[in-house]
């Protein structure tokens, strides 16, 4: 299905449902029923998946098949680039480009093995001018082409090898910018991410990392219900409350002006019993309601077995099905690339 097709369908659809509710608000005299009423999500969906998105066989099997199963399809799709990806040239239109067709936004993490230090000093540039260069080429088809890209997410944490000063960390996010707007991308093609860890050490708050509201469009944060898991750092159940709460609170405070995704989230099913799928399920539908009446406006869910049973949809495995309960309310749902800008 093409991006056009799918949007001027949504467009039709919303029409649809504004005029019907018009129809029912003039016979029923109710004043709160208009032709204004707007039935569009308010939060959007997105995934993490296993393989490269750019492939054929990955969209179909990975992507497409969960829009099939969830019964609403993804708006957003997560994925992770080095910044000294060998080649930048083919990685990013191919994987961006699929998506578009598809109707689908990336959203693109820019990490990297090196520290913040080296992208800041200039070591990194030449890789970076190719990296810049390749996302300029790809928007350059037109269309109004643009990803949400999120340079060296989770910074905040210890764990990632460009952790290192606040200092650093802003100006190595912004010199990741100049080399973007060197290569002719313009703001309106990209929107850039501030996308740390939620939880942190305290001499490592996210708020002290923030680049400014000039520098970014959205503000985001990665935020997982690690249970029991074995590989849980410290073991513990935590409610959606404790998972994203303090975290939307503090990112409000920071920048009030700006629209919140989740970057990241799972849940795993293991609790201090063992593997309880019932509390997995209810963790999901809460978490998504949750979430939906906090304002956040996207959500990306790790849908892969990595460190834990994060897993979802699983093509040839057993799948999580509320999810789908999770994800039915009209709240939440498919929100094209035009509205996501």
């Amino acid at each position: 299905m093409s991006k056009v097709w799918r949007d001027g369908w949504y467009r039709c659809l919303a029409a649809f449902w504004s005029g019907l509710l018009l129809v029912v608000g003039l016979a029923s005299g109710q004043p709160g029923l208009s032709a204004t009423a707007d039935p569009s999500p308010s939060m959007a969906l997105g995934i993490y998946t296993s393989g490269f998105v750019g492939d054929r066989a990955v969209m179909a099997q990975s992507v497409l098949a969960l829009d099939r199963w969830s019964g609403k399809p993804l708006s957003l799709v997560g994925l992770f680039l080095d910044l000294e990806s060998a080649n930048p040239a083919y990685d990013i239109p191919t994987a961006l480009e699929r998506l578009w067709q598809e109707g689908k936004v990336g959203f693109v993490n820019l990490n990297t093995t090196q520290s913040a230090t080296a992208i800041a000093t200039g070591r990194l540039d030449a890789s970076l001018r190719r990296l810049a260069r390749a996302y300029a080429d790809w928007v350059a088809q037109g269309e109004n082409r643009f990803a949400f890209v999120a340079p060296l997410p989770e910074m905040n944490g210890a764990w990632e090898p460009y952790s290192q000063s606040p200092a650093i960390f802003q100006q190595a996010y912004t010199r990741l910018q100049q080399h973007f707007a060197a290569a002719g991308v313009t703001a309106e093609a990209i929107r850039w991410v501030f996308a740390p860890n939620g939880w942190s050490d305290r001499d490592r708050e996210f708020e002290r990392y923030y680049p400014g509201s000039e520098q970014v469009d959205v503000v985001a944060f990665s935020g997982y219900n690690w249970g029991y898991c074995d590989r849980a750092a410290w073991p513990q159940w935590q409610s959606p409350a404790e998972v994203f709460g303090p975290y939307l609170d503090r990112l409000r405070a920071m920048a009030p002006e700006k629209p919140i995704f989740i970057a990241q989230t799972a849940s795993t099913s293991m609790l201090a019993q063992g593997s309880s799928p019932t509390a997995k399920a209810q963790w999901l539908m809460d978490s998504y309601a949750y979430l939906a009446e906090a304002g956040v406006k996207a959500v990306l869910y790790f849908n892969l077995d990595k460190e834990c049973d994060w897993a979802i949809f699983r093509p040839e495995g057993e799948s999580v099905v509320a999810y789908r309960q999770a994800i039915a309310p009209d709240s939440i749902g498919y929100l094209p690339p035009a509205q996501l800008r």
